[in-house]
């Protein structure tokens, strides 16, 4: 099923929408006006992941990029099994779109910092598939926040969101205000009719550092700054 060799996907697989990061987030906010922000390609991509992993204990090996055209307004989508975990970039119009209403800050120059964001959440899905992972980590931030997760979609999505922004912390601090106010705000404003997406309540800076502690490498670096992504 995650060979590489297969085709690109034109068309959106229930398969997907566990690890669907946009998916109802920009309801009646995205039109054939919105201009259409360029992706990050293959090569890019494979550069967010080597970076993500100086950060992170996560297989690299397991991690395969595609480019692909689907019928589905989500810029990033991510397919994880045990074996695998492919993050594809989907360059169809609707999803620059999406894209650009996601960078849409205000903020010239933190467009690095939304895709390390980003890429940060979707591998965080990828982690998650690794075995024993997910279990562990649910138990622990179920503890953590005194909460029980609605299902494994709301804690997957609770964590990529702590993780993204973690990620960013470390390695464009800088930043790190915009894009947490950005995702805050998006996760807030779209709770009641996403709430499987609905992280809000978790992003704060304790349980971001939580969340970073449970996966971070002991020698974690300092990657190089914004100007040279």
């Amino acid at each position: 099923m995650l060979n590489s060799t297969k085709p690109a996907v034109h068309k959106t697989s229930p398969e997907f929408l566990e690890h669907v990061m946009w998916n109802g987030l920009f309801f009646g906010l995205v039109s054939l006006f919105t201009p259409q922000a360029s992706l990050p390609d293959t090569a890019a991509m494979k550069e967010e992941i080597a970076q993500f992993a100086q950060v992170y204990a996560i297989d690299t090996d397991r991690i395969h990029v595609r480019e692909s055209t689907m019928n589905n307004p989500s810029p990033f989508l991510t397919n994880s099994g045990i074996k695998a975990c492919v993050l594809h970039v989907n360059q169809h119009a609707d999803a620059k779109r999406v894209w650009s209403h996601f960078l849409d800050s205000g903020h010239a120059g933190a467009e690095p910092a939304f895709l390390a964001f980003t890429s940060a959440h979707e591998l965080t899905h990828c982690l998650m598939s690794e075995k024993g992972k997910r279990v562990a980590a649910k138990q622990a931030l179920q503890e953590h926040l005194g909460v029980q997760f609605k299902n494994n979609v709301h804690f997957e999505e609770t964590l990529a969101d702590l993780v993204g922004l973690a990620y960013v912390q470390k390695v464009m601090p800088e930043h790190f205000e915009v894009v947490y106010q950005r995702v805050k705000s998006i996760r807030t404003d779209f709770s009641k009719r996403d709430p499987e997406h609905d992280s809000s309540r978790a992003l704060n800076t304790h349980t971001i550092a939580f969340a970073d502690q449970m996966f971070s490498k002991t020698d974690t670096i300092r990657l190089a700054d914004a100007g040279s992504r």
